[in-house]
């Protein structure tokens, strides 16, 4: 029985071709970058307390895509890619676009929360948070397990 990756990987190849037909292109242009050696990132990698977990699972459609950002990083036990944090949102049954990461993510009025890095050999970066960032996240995870949130 084939497995995740390789259901996802002929799906992709299928999608190319047809795009191939479609539209003349020898290349297909992808919108959400895939990268193969950055590693499916697993809800349970993220180390997020049972407790706070479960009401954010609870909660989830009243926490914004920011809010759900800074919490992934606050737990992350490294810095997360846009393909993690991607993956760890769908997971939690609230999936961010890679459009609005790509966006919303740089606005100016967030930046300072978020530190991004390059990956030697890789177009995608590695983020995490500034200390502004984790103080951001403390106070979202207070107003989430108060309830308000």
């Amino acid at each position: 029985m084939p497995t995740n990756q390789e259901k996802i990987a002929e799906l992709e190849s299928r999608v190319e071709k047809l795009e191939q037909r479609v539209f003349g292109r020898k290349n297909a242009i992808r919108e959400t970058p895939i990268d193969s050696q950055t590693p499916q990132l697993q809800l349970e990698d993220l180390k997020i307390p049972n407790d706070v977990l479960s009401v954010l699972q609870e909660r989830i459609r009243k926490v914004g895509y920011w809010s759900l950002v800074l919490i992934l990083l606050y737990f992350a036990p490294h810095s997360l890619t846009y393909s993690h944090i991607m993956s760890a949102t769908k997971q939690l049954k609230k999936p961010i676009s890679y459009d609005w990461l790509n966006t919303e993510f740089h606005r100016k009025k967030y930046s300072g929360l978020v530190r991004s890095e390059s990956i030697s050999g890789m177009k995608e970066r590695a983020y995490t948070l500034n200390e502004p960032g984790r103080r951001k996240a403390e106070t979202v995870l207070a107003r989430l397990k108060a309830g308000n949130q």
